[in-house]
Formats: C-alpha cells, sequence, structure tokens
C-alpha cells in the first residue's frame, strides 16, 4: 500500500510509522509511505497525479492548511482515499465535503488507524488491477486494461497503451511478476495483455489495435491456451 502523509511535525511521522510498523507484521501486508512537510511541497512533487492508494493531510499546515490541499487533490484524483489528521475538531464538515474517509484526532492511535488501513487494503483489492512506476521523475498509475503490450529494449521496457507509449527503465522479467496472470509472454522481448490479443497465428498476436507482436515458437503452446482459457471463462 503506497502512502501519502503530509504534516510539519517530524515526531508525527515517526509515530504513524510506528503504528503502520505494527500493522504490516498482523496483516502480513506492506506499506510504503512518503512524507510531505507542507502542502505546497506535495502539490510540486504531484503535479500530474497523485500516484497513492491512500493520502493522510494534517489540518494544521503552513499557509496552505489540510482541507484547502485535499480539494486541489480532488481536481486532480476523484477516487483516492483522504484521512484527515487534527488536534481540533473545527474543520469536520469541510473534511467531508471533499470526501475524506476519516477524520483522526492527535495522537493517533492503532484502533483509529489499523480499521482504516484495512478499509483502503479491502477497497484495493476488489479495485481493477494497476501497476506504479517511475517515469522521469514521477510516478503514474497504469491500470492492467490500459496496457496493450510490453516490448524489452535493452535495459528498458517500452509500455504500448493505446494513445501513447511509456519508456521506463525496468527488467522485462520484474514487470512480468508485478503484472502477473493479465499478461503473457509471446517472446523473450514481449508480454501481451491477454484481453487485446484478437486472433493467434504461428508467428504472430494480432491485437484488438490491429498491431501485431510476434511469438516464439517455444512460447506458442503457453500463449494459445491462456488465449483459449481467457475466451472461455473471461479469465485466465
Amino acid at each position: 500500500m503506497r502512502i501519502a502523509y503530509c504534516d510539519d511535525e517530524k515526531a508525527q511521522y515517526i509515530f504513524l510509522k510506528e503504528l503502520t510498523d505494527k500493522w504490516e507484521s498482523a496483516s502480513g501486508k506492506s506499506c510504503d509511505i512518503v512524507v510531505y512537510a507542507s502542502a505546497e511541497e506535495m502539490l510540486f512533487e504531484n503535479q500530474e497525479s497523485f500516484s497513492f492508494d491512500f493520502i493522510i493531510l494534517d489540518i494544521e499546515l503552513g499557509q496552505m492548511n489540510g482541507v484547502d490541499l485535499a480539494r486541489k487533490i480532488r481536481k486532480i484524483d476523484k477516487k483516492v482515499t483522504i484521512a484527515f489528521l487534527s488536534n481540533s475538531r473545527e474543520y469536520v464538515f469541510e473534511g467531508y465535503e471533499v470526501g475524506a474517509a476519516r477524520y483522526l484526532m492527535k495522537p493517533l492511535t492503532k484502533q483509529q488507524l489499523f480499521p482504516l488501513l484495512d478499509m483502503v487494503l479491502k477497497s484495493l483489492e476488489e479495485e481493477k488491477s494497476y501497476i506504479i512506476l517511475g517515469s522521469a521523475g514521477e510516478k503514474v498509475k497504469l491500470m492492467h486494461s490500459d496496457i496493450c503490450y510490453i516490448e524489452a529494449l535493452g535495459h528498458y521496457i517500452q509500455i504500448h497503451m493505446a494513445d501513447k507509449n511509456l519508456e521506463v527503465k525496468k527488467n522485462i522479467n520484474e514487470i512480468a511478476k508485478e503484472l502477473g496472470k493479465d499478461f503473457i509472454a509471446t517472446h523473450r522481448s514481449y508480454l501481451v495483455n491477454v484481453s487485446q490479443i484478437e486472433r493467434i497465428t504461428r508467428t504472430d498476436c494480432i491485437l484488438s489495435s490491429g498491431e501485431k507482436v510476434p511469438i516464439s515458437r517455444n512460447s506458442y503452446e503457453a500463449v494459445n491456451q491462456a488465449f483459449i482459457n481467457y475466451y472461455k471463462g473471461g479469465e485466465l
């Protein structure tokens, strides 16, 4: 679970980290926390998208408070789960106006945080599959369904989508493990989204877009079986 935490008090982050460590031990899941000391820093670092599963905002920040920050986040991301943390109940109603899941009072306790992390985790597991990748100094969230195929280019991979391509420094075997069963290796240099395959021949996958992706001799049987399984039952 990728969490953004915005608070100008370092001690509060240390306490949050202690609680999330305990939740990780209890749940068997992991948390990656990105910390911002101000609203301005968070907005500067995430100008195009907020690639987080959960955002926790302190209300009492600096020039821009947590509620105003949440309003700006909502202009970019309508769905990410947001919770507020505060010493005061003054902004409770404003918090719910921006779709906050919780308004938490300091000091934060595991009784407050654990059910919230459980809720976010459950929501993620029910949500469509996606992957978060680094590109040009920023994180990008891509839905599996938006990816047509992936091509290995040396130390990089090129992700082919219907409207654009994205190049990322990553090994194709690593991303194959992250993507899981939605994708099949047609060749040592190609991964294809099975749902995008229109038909196959002995040498190529023909995708819904009309593009052709090569199939190696050694991969043909596995690709053919994945294709048959998907279109029989709608899943691999």
